[in-house]
């Protein structure tokens, strides 16, 4: 059986692009590249600008806080572990009350580099990026 040049050109870009999310999703990331002082803001339709400081440590801690219109809205802290490019985060202290579901949390991250931290969460599925503070 002949195979035509326009099906292995098909296969080749459904196997690519299958790879392309696999692959992408499965990077090991150096635990050093992730530790710092890291910073988020944004101006959410309804709530005004909301900015997240945190802090994440060499020794698998973190804190951080949020301000809602620069009114401090949540103070956090406790442990991450990083699992190739998935990073969870277990909150152990907080300012509000967490719901069960709420008390860990895991991310994929997508890139990082000395300025910036990319992720998507895994519950809402929505992409964002942090900036180092220098």
């Amino acid at each position: 059986m002949k195979t035509s040049p326009l099906f292995k050109l098909i296969l080749t870009l459904i196997l690519y692009s299958a790879c392309a999310g696999v692959c992408a999703d499965s990077l090991t990331i150096n635990p050093n590249m992730i530790t710092g002082k890291w910073y988020a803001t944004e101006h959410h339709p309804q709530q005004g600008n909301i900015e997240t400081n945190f802090t994440i440590n060499a020794d698998e801690t973190f804190s951080g806080s949020m301000t809602i219109n620069n009114v401090p809205a949540w103070q956090y802290a406790g442990t991450w572990s990083l699992k190739g490019n998935q990073i969870t985060w277990v909150y152990v202290e907080s300012n509000i009350i967490l719901l069960q579901e709420d008390k860990a949390d895991t991310d994929v991250i997508i890139s990082v580099t000395d300025e910036s931290l990319t992720y998507r969460s895994l519950r809402r599925g929505k992409e964002s990026t942090l900036q180092r503070v220098k």
